[in-house]
């Protein structure tokens, strides 16, 4: 009897995570979609549906601890627990700090850091005591260095990245796997939003596009996957480059390649 993989997707009602839920879907996994938007999470049931996949929406806020223990009982009590859970819910503004509104960066790190970890921290002593599975975090190129415009961002970013280093090395005796996926620019809404004028959005990969690379990183079992290359190359450089080359060179040359290239 052929068992099938269950995947549960965080922020699945757009962008990334509506990619990734089709993409599981067309592969035959039991995909739960969670989200703050029932109505956008039920269209794309019926979008995975009529291509052959299943489904279950579980709307939801990963703000909310009950929100999301209620989610992995319902989709414990009608498929199984989780095999794969994918961390994916995100915000972004594109504003200087100082810019900020202290309710839109309270709504950065509430969503893309404490949100994150409440997904994963809910989920990891089960998936131990079931014998394993596998953790995926969504976090971004922006993760490796702290960027103009994305400070609380960048920020937010690189903590879950190490918080995923962190767990995947505590756990490597108890099979569980863990995956950081770090793309660069994905057409979105949430990437378009707001975005200053001086940054083209090169290397610019749809989501479809994206999520094809993603599932294939996960089905390798990847620890750490970057993309596209000429992002991957930026991300490792930039780390060992000393904050005065960085500030008046690396980020000025950036933005000129950007608008030279595009």
């Amino acid at each position: 009897m052929r068992v099938t993989t269950t995947v549960f997707i965080t922020g699945a009602s757009r962008g990334i995570g509506e990619a990734l839920a089709i993409e599981f879907g067309k592969m035959g996994y039991r995909v739960g979609l969670f989200s703050r938007n029932k109505e956008k999470l039920d269209q794309l049931k019926v979008k995975i549906e009529n291509k052959g996949g299943e489904a279950l929406v579980l709307p939801g806020d990963v703000r909310d601890i009950n929100s999301i223990k209620n989610a992995y009982e319902k989709i414990e009590e009608i498929w199984k627990f989780p095999d794969i859970v994918i961390a994916n819910a995100g915000v972004i503004y594109w504003k200087k700090s100082q810019d900020l509104e202290i309710n839109e960066v309270h709504d950065i790190i509430d969503v893309n850091f404490s949100g994150f970890v409440n997904t994963v921290q809910l989920v990891l002593p089960r998936m131990i005591a079931n014998g394993g599975g596998q953790i995926v975090g969504i976090t971004s190129s922006a993760a490796f260095r702290g960027l103009p415009y994305l400070s609380i961002y960048s920020a937010t970013k690189g903590g879950v990245l190490r918080y995923l280093e962190a767990i995947r090395v505590e756990n490597k005796a108890n099979n569980i796997d863990v995956t950081a996926i770090c793309p660069g620019f994905i057409n979105t809404s949430m990437v378009n939003k707001d975005i200053p004028s001086w940054l083209p959005l090169l290397f610019l990969m749809e989501p479809a596009e994206c999520a094809k690379k993603i599932v294939a990183a996960i089905n390798k079992k990847k620890k750490l996957y970057i993309f596209p290359i000429p992002i991957l190359l930026l991300a490792k450089i930039s780390p060992f480059i000393s904050d005065s080359v960085y500030e008046k060179i690396f980020i000025p040359l950036t933005r000129w390649l950007f608008t030279k290239i595009k």
